[in-house]
């Protein structure tokens, strides 16, 4: 088709100069038939304007048919361009449709990589546990290297992916390691301290000796930071069950140079340690 609109341009241009070049000739012979005979001029005006007529047709016709071929060239582009549009939609759906199912093929792997990655392996939660508890112990109350608090900070990244595949049946265990993390800091960072005191009491059984002793460590805790109200509702709690190793620590701790003397020794909270004390000896929780 393009061809074809090519061909009748170039016939339309080739009558157009036809026309151009006899209009010039007929201009420049005009002063030769000025010379002439009447009649003989006549006839040869009579001639020229019939070539002249047949020109002009020529020309109209290769105009009319460009534009016809102008007008059916351009139909056919545009279907042709439509087809072709449809053609690469239909490609496009394709191509998104496999994309698609390729996703969910690997979104089906990765989770199947997943659950394989955080099934823990029967009790090997325990053992985790059990490994970490015996590091904590060690490291009460004594000073860490930088290797030991490099190992103390990937203990508690452990003890945190614990919580997640322990779940509910190593809440209790956690709590224990959460107390031990707790009692290392306390010394060192009183925030980081605090913030494993309550992760513990929040996961160990209520009205337990575990939850018990969380208590009285967050009563330490603030007491030490002369947070009084804080320190003795902690305190009650601690002891609202009665357990024989706490009531030994209290009656030492509130002795000059306890955790809890200055707790002990202000008033009015000097009175309500005094009121503790009394219900514990005579037994009442």
């Amino acid at each position: 088709m393009a061809s074809l609109r090519k061909i009748t341009l170039g016939l339309l241009l080739a009558a157009a100069a036809c026309a151009l070049a006899m209009a010039a000739w007929e201009l420049w012979s005009y002063r030769q038939w000025a010379y002439r005979p009447e009649p003989s001029r006549v006839d040869l005006l009579t001639r020229h304007v019939g070539a002249m007529e047949l020109l002009v047709l020529i020309l109209l016709a290769t105009s009319g048919l460009y534009a016809i071929v102008l007008v059916v060239s351009s139909y056919f582009s545009a279907t042709g361009f439509a087809r072709q549009a449809d053609h690469t939609v239909r490609q496009m759906r394709d191509q998104i449709g496999l994309a698609m199912g390729d996703l969910r093929e690997l979104q089906e792997q990765t989770e199947q990589r997943l659950s394989q990655i955080t099934a823990p392996a029967p009790n090997n939660w325990e053992t985790q546990i059990a490994e970490i508890t015996a590091r904590l112990a060690a490291w009460q109350d004594r000073p860490l290297s930088e290797h030991a608090r490099l190992e103390l900070m990937q203990d508690e990244s452990t003890t945190a992916y614990l919580e997640i595949v322990g779940g509910p049946p190593a809440s209790s265990s956690l709590a224990g390691l959460h107390l031990g993390f707790g009692r290392i800091y306390a010394s060192s960072d009183e925030a980081r301290s605090r913030f494993h005191l309550e992760r513990a009491l929040r996961l160990s059984a209520p009205k337990s000796a575990l939850a018990s002793e969380v208590h009285y460590q967050l009563a330490c805790r603030y007491a030490a930071s002369r947070a009084f109200p804080h320190a003795m509702r902690e305190l009650a709690a601690a002891f609202e069950h009665q357990f024989q190793s706490l009531e030994e620590r209290l009656a030492s701790d509130i002795e000059e140079g306890g955790k809890l003397y200055d707790l002990a020794s202000t008033a009015p909270f000097d009175k309500s340690v005094n009121d503790l004390l009394l219900n514990m000896s005579i037994g009442i929780g």
